[in-house]
């Protein structure tokens, strides 16, 4: 493994066996942390013991219930599904995420952080092109995992989950090589809210996607 790359090479280069692992001990983790972006009220020993079975539902409400159960789901798919850089892949985490959308965005106003911002539609045919023109621009994988997420959230492709859905979708591209694991970790939460903040605004997805790959790319050992 490599873990003093500079951008955009990869962080890790480990086996397939390693990563799976990494990947399957550290579900729990990626969940919570998910989680948490979008709603940091819920206090995080309460979703960590409820991920691990310590708790009954009734200590959390309803909707972050089932949240948290779609987002367990969507991270069991990518642990053990073949990676697909395409809109089909990239719909079918999202459906999994959101429980049932799935579909690209129809609405022009979206919600991006703390700000109501009117996008362009995203077209079928285009995401595609911009998709196979991502993979060809970007040969090295955790550059291109790093640059599918900025890709999702600056398009706002989905009516809902577009956060949830760009980290997983950059974790399954990473997982297939063995490139380790894409984790906003407790603490670094805000200073990554900030950073997408200023993203949302400039439209700037190398400054992102640098920040992202300093601070939330994590290895065997960095996670145990």
């Amino acid at each position: 493994m490599d873990a003093k790359a500079s951008y955009p090479q990869g962080h890790y280069h480990i086996s397939q066996f390693d990563q799976q692992q990494l990947l399957i001990r550290n579900q729990v983790s990626l969940v919570t942390s998910l989680l948490r972006l979008t709603d940091s009220e819920t206090p995080f020993n309460q979703i960590n013991a409820f991920l691990k079975g310590m708790v009954t539902n009734r200590k959390l409400n309803d909707a972050t219930v089932q949240r948290l159960l779609n987002l367990r789901t969507a991270v069991a798919f990518i642990t053990g599904s073949p990676e697909g850089f395409e809109l089909l892949t990239f719909s079918h985490i999202n459906d999994l995420v959101t429980a049932g959308v799935g579909e690209l965005r129809k609405m022009p106003v979206v919600t991006r952080g703390d700000q109501t911002v009117k996008l362009p539609l995203p077209e079928q045919a285009a995401v595609q092109k911009d998709l196979l023109d991502l993979r060809l621009d970007h040969s090295d994988y955790t550059d291109r995992a790093l640059q599918a997420v900025a890709y999702v959230l600056h398009k706002q492709l989905f009516s809902d989950g577009n956060l949830e859905t760009a980290l997983l979708v950059g974790n399954q591209v990473l997982a297939k090589r063995g490139a380790g694991l894409l984790l906003v970790a407790d603490d670094q939460q805000a200073a990554f809210r900030r950073v997408r903040h200023d993203f949302y605004r400039n439209a700037d997805a190398e400054t992102f996607c640098r920040w992202l790959y300093a601070n939330a790319i994590v290895g065997p050992e960095g996670l145990r």
